[in-house]
Parts: C-alpha cells; sequence; structure tokens
C-alpha cells in the first residue's frame, strides 16, 4: 500500500512540471539553395517570448 501512495505522490509531483514543456512558440524559415555543385538547406528558428501578459495591457496616453 505504501508503493502505491508513494508512486501516486511522485506522478502527482512530476505531471505538472511535464505539461506543455514540448509546447514553444516561434516560426521556422527553410531555405533550400540549389546550385550545380548540389543543394544547401538551411533552417533558421525563432522562438517568441512573452511577458505573461495576455492581452497585453493597455497603451497610456501622456497626460493623462
Amino acid at each position: 500500500m505504501k508503493r502505491v501512495m508513494v508512486a501516486l505522490l511522485m506522478l502527482g509531483l512530476f505531471s505538472p512540471a511535464l505539461i506543455g514543456c514540448s509546447d514553444k512558440t516561434g516560426t521556422t524559415k527553410k531555405t533550400t539553395t540549389t546550385t550545380p555543385e548540389g543543394s544547401t538547406t538551411k533552417t533558421e528558428k525563432t522562438e517568441t517570448k512573452t511577458s505573461g501578459d495576455n492581452p497585453p495591457a493597455p497603451a497610456t496616453e501622456p497626460g493623462k
């Protein structure tokens, strides 16, 4: 019984850390260049970083 409780406790502690870890927002751009010597593929990955404001804070006007 103790083993089952310990297994459930470990699963409960580690499951929130694993959820959503692989989801990253960004873009991937592939460029293929073909020449007489052969072809070259270049992949550029950019990750979008957010501050956590969703939606972003409203802009304030100067003087108000």
